[in-house]
């Protein structure tokens, strides 16, 4: 009996890792799609005077600038950033990852009237750019491979269902019903979700909208409170005051029916 139920905390302990590394590919490509980040596809330096005179208008660089088509890793969409800095003192070539940090026009443009690659893309960016992370840059790539796509999705749907199906195996496993901390255990884990969303998307100057944002932090008093909830309710006291609550509520609804 020991040792079945020391191999069930072994699984529910894998269950979790596998559940936060499964929500990295999802929360990573949420964020970085929120700045406009993406694989380099091809990439150029080209005169300013070059471009376009709409562009010039409002892009007061100098000589020269770099002009770079970026591919979303996932929808495949096709952006083109030019930015004032050459190619070499980014310090990018093609393959890398690379995000807008510093926005001045983002325009959806008819790409024939662009001809700078002679490739189809859907909007134009005049900005800054910067490099990715590294472990940030090797998800996006990883997402950017054959099967990228199955695994965001996979990802999508463990930030989605994961909280919910963890709590209720959890309970069901080791006490084979279901309790009313469990309502509060999957809140907490979506309030971490959210955290996490929070966390990411704050080291790439992205503000999370301010209900979202304190429903992140309300994990800290969740997870507590979960645990300390969870042992009164499976205590003799803790059953019984619970019974009585669900017996008034019945007699409530009985009533409420016969009017």
């Amino acid at each position: 009996m020991k040792i079945e139920m020391k191999q069930k905390r072994i699984l529910v302990i894998l269950l979790f890792l596998c559940y936060f590394l499964l929500l990295t590919p999802y929360v990573v490509h949420t964020t970085l799609s929120e700045v406009d980040a993406g694989i380099v596809d091809d990439l150029k330096t080209v005169s300013v005077l070059s471009l376009p005179a709409d562009i010039q208008d409002v892009a007061a660089f100098n000589d020269e600038c770099a002009v770079l088509l970026v591919a979303d890793s996932i929808s495949g969409v096709k952006k083109v950033i030019i930015t004032q800095k050459s190619p070499h003192s980014l310090g990018v070539s093609k393959g890398d990852v690379v995000e807008v940090t510093d926005k001045i026009i983002d325009w959806y443009v008819d790409w024939h009237a662009y001809q700078f690659f002679d490739k189809k893309f859907n909007a134009l960016i005049v900005g800054d750019v910067g490099e990715i992370g590294t472990i940030e840059s090797g998800i996006e790539k990883l997402l950017s491979a054959r099967l990228g796509n199955t695994v965001f999705s996979v990802s999508k749907l463990i930030f989605a269902f994961a909280p919910l199906l963890l709590i209720l195996y959890i309970s069901y496993s080791f006490r084979k019903r279901f309790y009313l901390w469990n309502i509060l255990a999957i809140l907490a884990l979506y309030s971490f979700e959210v955290f996490i969303l929070t966390m990411v998307g704050g080291m790439h100057h992205i503000a999370m909208a301010g209900i979202w944002k304190y429903f992140g932090y309300l994990f800290v008093v969740l997870i507590p409170f979960t645990f300390f909830f969870s042992r009164y309710e499976e205590s003799e006291a803790g059953q019984k005051r619970i019974k009585g609550y669900y017996e008034k509520i019945t007699e409530l609804i009985a009533l409420s029916f016969k009017k």
